[in-house]
Protein backbone atom coordinates (compact mmCIF):
# COMPACT_ATOMS: atom_id res chain seq x y z
CA UNK A 1 0.00 0.00 0.00
CA UNK A 2 2.88 2.35 0.74
CA UNK A 3 4.18 1.89 -2.83
CA UNK A 4 0.80 2.88 -4.27
CA UNK A 5 0.67 5.96 -2.03
CA UNK A 6 4.17 6.94 -3.15
CA UNK A 7 3.17 6.68 -6.81
CA UNK A 8 0.02 8.69 -6.17
CA UNK A 9 2.18 11.27 -4.42
CA UNK A 10 3.81 11.96 -7.78
CA UNK A 11 0.45 13.07 -9.15
CA UNK A 12 -1.88 15.83 -8.03
CA UNK A 13 -4.61 13.34 -7.12
CA UNK A 14 -5.79 13.56 -3.53
CA UNK A 15 -8.74 11.14 -3.73
CA UNK A 16 -8.54 7.76 -5.44
CA UNK A 17 -11.24 5.08 -5.48
CA UNK A 18 -9.77 1.58 -5.53
CA UNK A 19 -11.21 -1.88 -6.15
CA UNK A 20 -9.90 -5.40 -5.67
CA UNK A 21 -8.43 -4.63 -2.27
CA UNK A 22 -8.76 -8.35 -1.49
CA UNK A 23 -8.58 -7.95 2.27
CA UNK A 24 -11.10 -9.13 4.81
CA UNK A 25 -13.31 -6.92 6.96
CA UNK A 26 -13.28 -3.10 6.92
CA UNK A 27 -11.05 -0.50 8.44
CA UNK A 28 -8.96 2.61 8.20
CA UNK A 29 -5.20 2.76 7.88
CA UNK A 30 -3.78 6.19 8.70
CA UNK A 31 -0.23 7.09 7.78
CA UNK A 32 1.56 10.45 7.74
CA UNK A 33 0.96 11.11 4.05
CA UNK A 34 -2.24 9.16 3.29
CA UNK A 35 -5.26 7.39 4.75
CA UNK A 36 -6.84 4.23 3.35
CA UNK A 37 -10.53 3.57 4.02
CA UNK A 38 -11.56 0.08 2.89
CA UNK A 39 -13.97 -2.82 3.06
CA UNK A 40 -13.36 -6.39 1.95
CA UNK A 41 -15.18 -9.65 2.25
CA UNK A 42 -16.32 -10.94 5.61
CA UNK A 43 -14.71 -14.36 5.37
CA UNK A 44 -12.77 -14.98 2.19
CA UNK A 45 -9.55 -13.07 1.61
CA UNK A 46 -8.41 -12.58 -1.98
CA UNK A 47 -11.59 -11.37 -3.67
CA UNK A 48 -13.43 -8.10 -4.21
CA UNK A 49 -13.07 -5.13 -1.87
CA UNK A 50 -13.41 -1.39 -2.38
CA UNK A 51 -12.06 1.70 -0.75
CA UNK A 52 -10.55 5.15 -1.02
CA UNK A 53 -7.04 6.46 -0.67
CA UNK A 54 -7.09 10.03 0.62
CA UNK A 55 -3.96 12.14 0.39
CA UNK A 56 -2.69 15.65 1.04
CA UNK A 57 -4.95 18.35 2.44
CA UNK A 58 -8.02 16.22 1.77
CA UNK A 59 -7.15 13.90 4.68
CA UNK A 60 -8.50 16.52 7.08
CA UNK A 61 -11.74 16.88 5.10
CA UNK A 62 -13.05 13.36 5.76
CA UNK A 63 -16.33 13.52 7.68
CA UNK A 64 -17.17 9.83 7.52
CA UNK A 65 -16.79 6.53 5.73
CA UNK A 66 -19.53 3.94 5.28
CA UNK A 67 -18.53 0.40 4.35
CA UNK A 68 -21.75 -1.09 2.98
CA UNK A 69 -20.42 -4.36 1.58
CA UNK A 70 -17.36 -5.67 -0.27
CA UNK A 71 -18.66 -4.11 -3.50
CA UNK A 72 -19.95 -0.76 -2.24
CA UNK A 73 -18.64 1.98 0.03
CA UNK A 74 -18.93 5.73 0.31
CA UNK A 75 -16.96 8.53 1.85
CA UNK A 76 -18.19 11.97 2.93
CA UNK A 77 -15.92 15.00 2.59
CA UNK A 78 -16.30 18.52 3.91
CA UNK A 79 -16.19 21.01 1.07
CA UNK A 80 -15.68 24.75 1.07
CA UNK A 81 -19.35 25.48 0.32
CA UNK A 82 -21.02 22.04 0.31
CA UNK A 83 -20.15 18.62 1.60
CA UNK A 84 -19.55 15.89 -0.98
CA UNK A 85 -20.30 12.18 -0.95
CA UNK A 86 -18.27 9.90 -3.21
CA UNK A 87 -19.48 6.38 -3.95
CA UNK A 88 -17.24 3.50 -4.99
CA UNK A 89 -19.01 0.58 -6.67
CA UNK A 90 -17.30 -2.58 -7.86
CA UNK A 91 -19.64 -4.63 -10.07
CA UNK A 92 -18.99 -8.30 -10.85
CA UNK A 93 -17.11 -8.80 -14.10
CA UNK A 94 -18.64 -10.63 -17.05
CA UNK A 95 -16.79 -13.86 -16.23
CA UNK A 96 -18.50 -14.16 -12.81
CA UNK A 97 -21.42 -16.53 -12.35
CA UNK A 98 -24.81 -15.24 -13.46
CA UNK A 99 -26.14 -15.76 -9.94
CA UNK A 100 -23.51 -13.41 -8.51
CA UNK A 101 -24.33 -10.74 -11.12
CA UNK A 102 -28.06 -11.13 -10.44
CA UNK A 103 -27.53 -10.80 -6.69
CA UNK A 104 -25.52 -7.63 -7.25
CA UNK A 105 -28.16 -6.10 -9.54
CA UNK A 106 -31.06 -7.08 -7.24
CA UNK A 107 -29.47 -5.32 -4.27
CA UNK A 108 -29.88 -1.95 -5.99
Amino acid sequence: MQELAEELGKTRLEIVAIQEIRWSRSGVIKKNDFSLYYIGTKEQVGQAGTGFIIMGRTINSVIGFEAINERLCKIRLKGKYNNVTLVNIYAPTKNKADSEKETFMNNW
